[in-house]
């Protein structure tokens, strides 16, 4: 029996898409073939998407023992509430830039934590990632304060109550 030579196969991935080459050993071959394949797309993969999401309510999990053990019923600086679709100064968020400006505020500001709104009484909208600051203050002008000598704008750092008993009303304030 005669031996069949191999085939390589060797893929080159360009801006303008993917060109396939077959390239065959013997001289008596035809030229290589080209085959090109759509574009890619920089779009994120839905499982990209799942994967944040995931990470959210991983550190969500984790943080809410500390929440509950030093956070409840106490006055904190709130830093941020996203969702996937809200808007915030011009971007609009998905889970991964969620998780990405809660984890550069967990690297600048000390004791950061991660909510989920759901899991609180004093969230009257259930379905936000919340980052606060596991600082506290016996009322609303000491968070405030903090806000303020921290630099942020009016609409970037609220004094917040996380509770699971305490109602909406009266668990916010605003600079």
């Amino acid at each position: 029996m005669g031996r069949v030579p191999a085939i390589v196969l060797a893929v080159t991935v360009a801006t303008a898409g993917c060109a396939v080459h077959i390239h065959r050993p013997s001289a008596t071959q035809p030229a290589p073939t080209s085959v090109n394949a759509p574009p890619a797309t920089s779009a994120p993969a839905p499982a990209q998407q799942l994967s944040a999401a995931q990470q959210l309510r991983q550190i969500a999990n984790a943080d809410r023992a500390a929440v509950t053990a030093q956070l409840v019923d106490r006055w904190i600086p709130q830093l941020s509430a996203k969702r996937p679709g809200i808007v915030d100064h011009g971007v609009t968020y998905d889970d991964a830039m969620t998780l990405q400006e809660h984890q550069q505020l967990r690297s600048k500001y000390p004791n950061v934590k991660l909510l989920w709104s759901g899991d609180w009484s004093t969230f009257s909208e259930r379905n936000f990632w919340v980052t606060v600051v596991g600082m506290t203050f016996p009322d609303s002008a000491g968070a405030l304060a903090w806000c303020r000598s921290q630099r942020f704008e009016r609409d970037q750092c609220h004094a917040k109550i996380v509770s699971t008993t305490h109602p909406v009303e009266g668990s916010t304030a605003y600079n």
